[in-house]
C-alpha cells in the first residue's frame, strides 16, 4: 500500500532535543520565585511525568504545585515571572530544525497527510498556533492534552484516527525516544529513526530505541521525501 500520510515526534525530531538549555531555564525560575535552587530542581524534575500526562493545566500551577512541596508561598508576581521565563525558553526551543519546514512544506503540496505525536506539557500546545508548524501539520496530538503518552500504543491509534488513515499507509518519524519506534510498530506504523548528533540520543536512558534500532534510518528530515516516494 502507498503512503498517504506521515507522523512525525517533536522534540529531536522537527525540533532539537531541551536538554541543552534546560539548567539555565532552571536556575531563572528559581531565583524568580526564589528558592534554593537545588531543591526547586529536583521537585520540579520529579513532575516530569506529570506534565507530560497533562496533570497541569497551567505552567501556573506546576510552579505552584512544586513551591507547596517546598512549603514556600511566593507572591503572584513571582510565579508569573517564573511562568514567563519558562514560556520564554520553550519558545525558543520550538524553532525548526534545518529542513523541517520545507520538508513538511512538500509533503503537504503533494498531498500528503502530516500529524504530530508529542509527549510534551501544557507550554508545548499553547504555543503552538504561533508556530510556523501549525499550519502545516494536520493533526497535533499533545500527550498534555490526550493525557496519553508515547509508548502507550492508544496515542498512536488517536493520531491516525484524527487523519483518518491506516496505520500500514502512515510512516512514523522520531528521534528513538521513550520507545516510540517500537510502539509505532506494534500498532502497524511504518517507523522510521533519524539520526542526530546530540549526545543525548546517545546516551539517555529514554533513547533506548535509538540504540537499539535495527530498522529504517535516516540522517536529515529530507530523506523523509525519498521514502515517501519508494
Amino acid at each position: 500500500m502507498p503512503y498517504s500520510a506521515v507522523i512525525f515526534d517533536l522534540f529531536g525530531t522537527l525540533i532539537d532535543d531541551f536538554a541543552a538549555s534546560v539548567g539555565s531555564m532552571q536556575e531563572e525560575m528559581a531565583e524568580a520565585l526564589p528558592v534554593t535552587y537545588e531543591k526547586f530542581i529536583s521537585l520540579w524534575n520529579q513532575t516530569a511525568d506529570m506534565r507530560i500526562a497533562g496533570d497541569f493545566d497551567s505552567v501556573e500551577a506546576n510552579i505552584k504545585y512544586v513551591c507547596l512541596a517546598m512549603n514556600v508561598h511566593p507572591e503572584r508576581g513571582q510565579v508569573m515571572q517564573a511562568v514567563e521565563i519558562r514560556m520564554k525558553y520553550i519558545r525558543r526551543a520550538l524553532q525548526p530544525k534545518p529542513e523541517a519546514i520545507n520538508t513538511l512544506t512538500q509533503l503537504k503540496d503533494q498531498g500528503y497527510k502530516i500529524g504530530l505525536v508529542s509527549n510534551c506539557s501544557i507550554e508545548i500546545a499553547l504555543l503552538w498556533p504561533g508556530t510556523p508548524f501549525s499550519s502545516l501539520i494536520d493533526k497535533p496530538i499533545f500527550s498534555c492534552l490526550a493525557r496519553l503518552t508515547k509508548p502507550d500504543e492508544r496515542i498512536y491509534h488517536l493520531a491516525l484516527e484524527s487523519l483518518g488513515v491506516l496505520p500500514q499507509s502512515c510512516l512514523y518519524v522520531g528521534d528513538g525516544e521513550d520507545r516510540e519506534l517500537t510502539a509505532a510498530a506494534k500498532v502497524g506504523l511504518h517507523p522510521v529513526l533519524i539520526r542526530t548528533s546530540s549526545p543525548h540520543q546517545r546516551k539517555s536512558h529514554s533513547h533506548q530505541d535509538a540504540r537499539e534500532w535495527r530498522g529504517a534510518t535516516i540522517a536529515s528530515l529530507g530523506e523523509v521525501l525519498q521514502l515517501v516516494t519508494r
